[in-house]
């Protein structure tokens, strides 16, 4: 592919080929986001590197490279390079010109030799990398990551052209996709991290089932119970519950949920028991249905959630409210209040809210909770909590 400008018609256009795409549609699932994609990339296009930056579009949040081959410099003195980028991110002008056009660009476009010669992000964080041409586009996705996928080369002897532009505009799409899914499995895992550490320290024990029953993610608090062989334990993947009776029950229970979510998929499925078996203490155990869309995988997705407490749990009732039924404290707190026989108007008076707004909150609790009228959430509720703490 090496030749001039001049020469652009005689340049053998790069494939996008399905390889390459497969790649960097995996990217988001890989260690290491996008590397085994870049070096496909690298590949395919014959240049020296290939470079992802990461950044959200928050002001003073500094940006994340991820390279396809090591740059050529040594490990002190890439580590200063990238924190003399962080520091002088908004000064680079290859990215602030992606930016402002959208478009994908030639270095050369951006400024001419004597004027990169000249500039300080150029000299402080490109020069050193030994960067003679680059080749860039900019996209972004809804949430607000924005990512420069950058082509680099640090001699003479390969020149980018314009058939290689055509090929990241036919690619720029799908790295737009790509980077969507990357911002959504980041912020699904984030959302689960708190979720699970807020479990943890309200010590509830949480496991998360497939739609075959095959544990799928579990907390800190599930995860010791398991070691230290508290009630529950993996076989062949499968949670299974200590002691015959509970055992059976459990068994039962669960695959009441799954088939719920199967046959009612918009409707979630609750039941809650204190296990029997003397060597289970007396463990409270709550089963919930996840719901689930009409066109989610059945079998791999999350289909059920189980959470244990203690024997004797010290976690507040408004608490194990929102955590059992994902409720909002302020959802949570007027679920307590319906439980202890408030009417609606009673309860917006007793939490300082209007009416409206109770009314509001009962609809959403209503719909998390399986239920349609307020003496069914307290027999739920007042089962569950029983039973939990």
């Amino acid at each position: 592919m090496a030749g001039g400008r001049d020469s652009d018609a005689a340049q053998i256009v790069p494939q996008l080929s399905e390889d390459l795409l497969m790649k960097l549609y995996h990217g988001p699932l890989e260690e290491v986001p996008w590397r085994g994609f870049l070096q496909a990339l690298i590949a395919e296009i014959g240049c020296d590197n290939a470079a992802i930056s990461l950044q959200l579009s928050r002001k003073g949040l500094a940006s994340v490279t991820i390279w396809g081959e090591t740059p050529p410099v040594a490990r002190e003195a890439a580590r200063d390079i990238g924190t003399i980028h962080a520091e002088m991110g908004d000064m680079d002008p290859m990215s602030n010109a992606l930016k402002r056009t959208g478009e994908v660009m030639l270095l050369e476009e951006v400024a001419s030799r004597e004027g990169l010669e000249q500039d300080e992000f150029f000299l402080a964080v490109m020069k050193p990398y030994g960067i003679h041409q680059a080749l860039g586009m900019y996209v972004s996705e809804p949430g607000g990551l924005e990512c420069n996928l950058g082509l680099t080369q640090r001699g003479e002897g390969f020149q980018f052209t314009h058939a290689h532009k055509a090929f990241m505009m036919r690619l720029r799409p799908h790295v737009a996709q790509a980077l969507q899914l990357f911002s959504r499995i980041q912020r699904d895992e984030s959302e689960i991290e708190i979720l699970t550490d807020t479990l943890d320290r309200l010590t509830i024990a949480t496991f998360i089932l497939d739609g075959r029953g095959k544990l799928l993610r579990s907390n800190n608090a599930a995860a010791t119970m398991i070691e230290r062989n508290e009630t529950f334990r993996l076989v062949q993947d499968r949670l299974k519950v200590d002691g015959r009776v509970d055992a059976r029950r459990f068994a039962e229970v669960i695959d009441q949920a799954i088939a719920a979510r199967l046959d009612e998929p918009g409707e979630t499925f609750v039941r809650a028991f204190r296990c029997a078996e003397p060597s289970n203490e007396g463990r409270g155990v709550l089963i919930r249905s996840i719901r689930r869309e009409r066109h989610v995988s059945v079998d791999a997705s999350p289909a059920v959630v189980v959470y244990a407490t203690d024997p004797a749990p010290t976690t507040s009732f408004e608490q194990l409210i929102a955590t059992l039924f994902d409720l909002t404290p302020s959802e949570a707190g007027l679920a307590a209040l319906l439980t202890q026989g408030f009417s609606l108007s009673e309860a917006a008076a007793e939490a300082g809210l209007t009416e409206s707004t109770v009314r509001s909150y009962s609809k959403r609790i209503f719909a998390k909770m399986g239920v349609s009228r307020q003496a069914e959430l307290i027999r739920l509720i007042l089962r569950s909590v029983a039973i939990l703490g």
